[in-house]
């Protein structure tokens, strides 16, 4: 029997950027904000609720919309699913609260990122940005 686990991501964006948090550790890593959804919680009550722990983003509903779901490789018999969320919401007023688990919170251009970020993350980003090239284009 598997169990399942819930993730859900925020894609914030500004121009060719995003949004980023470099994780505590020696070698580089980058996570978006987000975090395990609780019980009772929807997806995007997750992501509201963890981006204001993590770093003080204060976000509504209206705010997001949903991008993609992605269902991760299985560890310990558990299925982890993350939700991608994306904001154009301009983002204000933010810094590391979970100083435990975080160094900085940062906007780098999205292809700088990518080789910081983890394979789901950077697959949802790489997505995005190859659709929103084309419709603007």
């Amino acid at each position: 029997m598997f169990s399942k686990i819930d993730k859900s991501r925020l894609i914030a964006i500004k121009n060719d950027k995003i949004l980023v948090l470099e994780k505590i550790g020696e070698k580089k890593k980058y996570s978006l904000a987000g975090g395990v959804k609780k019980k009772k919680e929807t997806d995007i009550q997750s992501l509201i609720r963890e981006a204001f722990e993590e770093i003080g983003l204060k976000l509504k509903k209206k705010d997001l919309t949903y991008f993609l779901s992605r269902k991760s490789a299985s560890k310990q018999k558990q299925e982890i699913y993350k939700h991608y969320f994306i904001t154009i919401k301009p983002v204000k007023n933010i810094e590391v609260l979970e100083i435990n688990k975080f160094k900085k919170v940062l906007w780098i251009p999205w292809y700088d990122a990518l080789e910081y970020l983890d394979k789901d993350d950077r697959s949802a980003i790489t997505l995005y940005f190859d659709q929103f090239r084309k419709q603007v284009n």
